[in-house]
């Protein structure tokens, strides 16, 4: 998983993530834009990984993180509706930017050079 974090031309963050894991570059970009939601995010991880909880959700006004142990998930609410049943046979929709999993390290460790870059 491979991620680049840049100013906008309002100078607010923006995360962008590799092929298949830009969800997660919409999530950051979206809903971490202070410290302190960002710290809150690294206990949550720290309580995962010494096994005080087993899992967190944690929902916004479009989307939904799920933390778990061993992965991370993050997916946007639209994605929760009965839209594809409207669809033509054979349509695949693009959802690569509404949705995305990777590991508990992976996104430990993305997460913590986001927060290096947003205290820049």
């Amino acid at each position: 998983m491979d991620y680049e974090f840049t100013l906008d031309e309002y100078d607010r963050p923006i995360a962008e993530f590799s092929s298949g894991f830009e969800a997660f570059g919409r999530w950051f970009s979206e809903q971490l834009s202070d410290q302190h939601a960002i710290v809150e995010l690294l206990e949550i991880i720290q309580q995962l990984e010494q096994q005080r909880i087993s899992s967190r959700q944690i929902f916004s006004s479009d989307s939904h993180l799920l933390l778990a142990q061993d992965d991370v998930e993050v997916k946007a609410l639209a994605l929760d509706g009965e839209y594809e049943e409207e669809l033509p046979e054979n349509t695949q929709l693009y959802d690569d930017e509404a949705y995305a999993n990777c590991g508990l390290p992976d996104f430990k460790d993305a997460l913590i050079a986001w927060q290096k870059f947003v205290d820049e």
